[in-house]
């Protein structure tokens, strides 16, 4: 996820959602894997379980990227894919 285009958080395990009533999406298999606290002086957090969410969540925290976003925080894709 990111804020005015700068990453705040990474979640991974979005390869499933389901739809609920109202068109919001929940991601069952979700994973924080880790945020920052402050933009200023990024301080990261690494909370995935596994080392691969931790790695990437190191990697992307606190870097600028292009995002699409309806509203004040927008969301990164990695790739893409299909609702199950």
């Amino acid at each position: 996820m990111t804020l005015s285009g700068y990453v705040v958080a990474v979640l991974t395990g979005l390869n499933r959602w389901e739809k609920g009533n109202g068109g919001r999406h929940a991601f069952p298999d979700a994973v924080l894997a880790g945020y920052v606290t402050d933009l200023a002086t990024p301080v990261k957090h690494l909370t995935a379980p596994q080392r691969a969410g931790r790695d990437i969540a190191d990697l992307l925290l606190g870097t600028r990227l292009p995002s699409r976003s309806s509203g004040a925080i927008a969301y990164v894709p990695t790739h893409s894919s299909s609702a199950n």
